[in-house]
């Protein structure tokens, strides 16, 4: 009689615990096996010639294009970003939410701010390369997946948001 109680107990709490975890698709967290969305990042802002040379806090301007390539919608829901290695600033690790959505075989564009650190200026300033390792969490009607990007990025990064 015990083990059947504590047996129905554990399924209650399994149950509990799914429906408390939903999402968007209604799915919780129910993980998706789509193909990955193409993330591209663009440093949109330049730091003026004048303050090249400057050490501290600085913001910096992103732009993320997401396409889908998958025959399912999703829907961009928060990026992770943070700076790996050495380059021209630093960025602790940060996170912003978005509700964005992406149509298949379409793509969306996201833009957010960045407080970076400058410790050392280099020869091109905060304007120079860094190496981003972002995670992108995205929801879809089939379950939620995340993405893993490292990609390196500066003011002279080609635009291709207008491709």
């Amino acid at each position: 009689m015990r083990k059947i109680f504590f047996v129905a107990l554990a399924l209650t709490a399994l149950l509990a615990g799914c429906t408390s975890s939903t999402s968007d698709s209604g799915l919780g967290r129910a993980t998706a096996n789509l193909v990955q969305p193409e993330l591209t990042f663009q440093q949109v802002s330049i730091v003026p010639q004048v303050a090249r040379h400057v050490t501290g806090n600085v913001p910096v301007h992103y732009r993320v294009r997401v396409a889908n390539k998958s025959a399912e919608p999703i829907t961009l829901t928060r990026i992770e970003v943070r700076s790996i290695g050495m380059g021209a600033y630093t960025l602790n690790p940060q996170s912003h939410p978005f509700k964005k959505m992406v149509a298949p075989d379409h793509f969306e564009v996201v833009d957010f701010w960045l407080p970076a650190v400058i410790d050392d200026p280099t020869v091109y300033g905060a304007n120079g390369p860094v190496t981003l390792r972002a995670v992108a969490h995205f929801d879809s009607p089939v379950g939620q997946f995340d993405q893993v990007v490292i990609q390196q990025v500066h003011d002279n990064a080609m635009d291709e948001t207008n491709q």
